[in-house]
């Protein structure tokens, strides 16, 4: 080939990102690793910087690329600008001789044109879906889609993407890949790791018919694989509700959608075929060394690799044992405590506090604060199913003592209530905690337990339930919590000299302040833990107690309920999606049927109700407090994004948009898959 601003793939490598971007380094690296790669080449970055020089002499654009840096323009003025400049200006001489030739030597009737830039597909971000690709493009095509992929790196969506992800002005470049065009019939994304779950020993494969561009634009339901590491077996399974599919047509210059009909429901890939990309997933991970996204085609029943680049959104900790897995967990509660809070609930359930009086023997317990602050408590399933079964027998056969333990409690709430008034104090931690154990004991856990059990349907008896509900609607807690245990917590952080004595109870736990284990380095290490954005994974095991600050935990809670695909919910006023990403979000609901986010505001915090979380809605979603979309797969590129920007994200329920008016208070529980509508919007006269 004529000059060095073309590189056949074959040629290329991981190292080469700098010239040929990161799509078309890691094509190449591909082939390294002996996988099927369309073949093709590389119109690398030197010809999109000379096409800048040739069509901006003056040097317009890292002026307005500098300015919304500056917050002196805003990215839609920056955008319309730059197309205005660039829209018309050719490809340079140069370029285009080399691409006639290369594209020659290839000697291919249509091939695929796909941006490749400089900064994309690195383990930090995967700009997925920011660039453009064309497919199906013919030889009078390719000039004018080249210069459409360089000019793509400007759009609205991308240079949101980006200075979300810190690029600033001339931080990056666009190199430009030319293939083969694979008419697929199947096509899909593979993930060697689970994006969502983050278990390093499962694999996630998506497909749908036709191209994959309609499914990693999130615009159909994919079939979903979940296959054990080593592809030694299909764990679950999901076929998807696909519509329509993108398709290549005799004499058609793009691809078209076809409505599939019921032929939509089939099964995607057979079970070998599952299995065999399932061990490709496996060998491209162990030949780069990290965890893989990829993006593939079938054809003649051939697998094709079309990308793989690293997954940007798995947690540092992510293949390390931070809860024990060989206990089945069974939530609890989920409240907004702090770590010193979670530790006396520990207090208050365990079997020398709680076994005599009330038949608690809850030795194992666990609890995970999310990204929000607030804490899910976990006990374990059979001490659970144990306590149920107590009160039961104790409803049956020793009803009166039952009751005289409801009435006791009472008289233990109204003595707590007594001490508040008079403002009594403690004389040190230990006096207030043995208190406030035996208040909690008596006034918030057993009546708790005593109405999950009645919910359960394990116990009926109206006079239980009234003395029960009447403890829980006036609890001691929060009052004895904060005014009394706090001010001596924090007393004993001063003492020690600690630079911000009023963090100390999101720091320590009861049991190290009664083993005499905290000390002024550990409560600044921590200080600084939290301050990075960690959130604590606190465990107890009998008398073995496991404290973790950590940088994701969302993920640890989709493991534990064994969240991998859609599950209906029971209330009928909930809708359910498929996670992909976890968390919880409550508010308004701005609904948004255009993949155009131009005419649409959303203000931080706003949950996006969308068809599909298109990446060119950049602008919209990193704004965003939740989003939830009607179509979709946890591998689509809108995802990633979601995932990289860390929103509580549902997708694929169906009906969002229309079951969701805008303006609607809405609740997303990305965790347990449900979207709840808290409050309607006032109708339209």
């Amino acid at each position: 080939m004529s000059t060095s601003w073309i590189v056949r793939l074959e040629d290329l490598d991981r190292t080469q990102v700098a010239s040929a971007g990161g799509k078309g380094a890691s094509l190449g690296e591909l082939i390294h690793a002996g996988v099927r790669v369309p073949p093709g080449f590389v119109l690398t970055r030197p010809a999109f910087d000379a096409f800048l020089e040739a069509a901006d002499p003056s040097s317009l654009v890292p002026t307005w690329l500098s300015e919304v840096d500056a917050g002196q323009l805003n990215i839609g003025e920056a955008a319309s600008k730059v197309a205005e400049l660039l829209g018309d200006a050719p490809v340079p001489d140069e370029a285009r001789t080399s691409v006639e030739s290369a594209a020659k030597e290839l000697g291919v009737a249509y091939v695929s044109v796909r941006s490749s830039a400089t900064c994309e597909d690195g383990s930090a971000s995967a700009w997925a879906g920011q660039l453009d690709t064309f497919l199906n493009v013919g030889p009078d095509e390719l000039l004018d889609q080249i210069r459409a992929c360089w000019l793509s790196i400007f759009r609205a969506p991308a240079l949101a993407y980006g200075a979300t992800h810190g690029y600033g002005a001339g931080e990056f470049g666009v190199a430009v890949v030319v293939q083969e065009m694979v008419p697929s019939e199947v096509a899909g994304i593979g993930f060697s790791v689970h994006p969502v779950t983050q278990e390093p020993g499962v694999r996630l494969i998506e497909a749908c018919f036709g191209q994959g561009e309609a499914i990693v634009s999130g615009e159909v339901d994919p079939d979903q694989y979940i296959v054990e590491r080593g592809a030694r077996g299909i764990m679950q399974r999901r076929q998807g509700r696909q519509k329509r599919g993108l398709f290549l047509e005799e004499g058609q210059s793009k691809p078209v959608w076809r409505d599939l009909g019921t032929h939509g429901g089939d099964a995607k890939l057979d079970d070998d075929q599952v299995l065999e990309y399932a061990g490709l997933l496996d060998r491209i991970e162990a030949h780069y060394g990290y965890p893989v996204d990829t993006e593939w085609a079938l054809a003649n029943g051939r697998f094709h690799l079309l990308q793989a680049r690293p997954i940007t959104t798995l947690a540092p900790e992510y293949q390390e044992s931070i809860i024990d897995p060989s206990i089945p967990w069974n939530g609890f509660i989920r409240r907004p405590l702090s770590l010193f809070e979670v530790s006396v609930i520990n207090h208050w359930l365990d079997t020398k506090h709680a076994g005599s009086d009330l038949g608690l023997h809850m030795d194992r317990q666990l609890a995970i604060q999310d990204d929000s602050g607030v804490v899910t408590l976990l006990v374990d399933q059979e001490a659970q199913e144990a306590a149920f079964a107590h009160f039961q027998d104790l409803e049956r056969h020793d009803r009166s003592r039952y009751i005289a333990l409801l009435e006791e409690a009472h008289r233990v709430y109204e003595d707590g209530a007594r001490r508040l008034d008079r403002a009594e104090g403690f004389q040190d931690l230990d006096d207030a905690a043995e208190y406030f154990s035996k208040v909690g004991k008596f006034t918030t856990a057993f009546p708790a337990w005593t109405l999950m059990a009645l919910d359960a349907g394990h116990i009926e008896d109206a006079e239980i339930r009234g003395l029960a509900e009447e403890l829980r609607a006036r609890s001691l807690y929060t009052p004895i919590a904060h005014g009394m245990l706090d001010p001596l917590l924090q007393r004993f952080a001063r003492e020690l000299g600690f630079s911000e004595p009023e963090m100390a109870g999101r720091l320590v736990t009861w049991q190290e302040l009664q083993r005499g284990a905290v000390d002024l380095p550990l409560l600044e290490q921590r200080l600084s833990d939290v301050n990075a954005g960690k959130k604590f994974v606190f465990q107890v095991r009998g008398e073995d107690e496991m404290l973790r600050f950590v940088s994701e935990t969302g993920y640890l809670l989709m493991r534990i309920a064994g969240q991998r695909e859609i599950v209906p919910p029971d209330d009928p006023d909930r809708l359910s999606g498929q996670a992909a990403w976890p968390g919880f979000h409550r508010g308004r609901a701005r609904v948004i049927l255009s993949s155009d986010p131009a005419g649409y505001s959303v203000e931080d915090g706003d949950v996006i109700i969308s068809i599909q979380s298109n990446p060119a809605l950049m602008p919209l979603l990193r704004h965003a407090g939740a989003i939830v979309t009607d179509e979709g797969g946890v591998a689509c590129h809108a995802s990633i994004i979601c995932r990289e920007l860390k929103i509580p994200t549902l997708i694929g329920t169906g009906n969002a948009t229309s079951k969701i008016r805008d303006g609607d208070i809405v609740e997303v529980d990305a965790t347990e898959q449900v979207i709840r509508v808290v409050e309607r919007a006032p109708s339209l006269p």
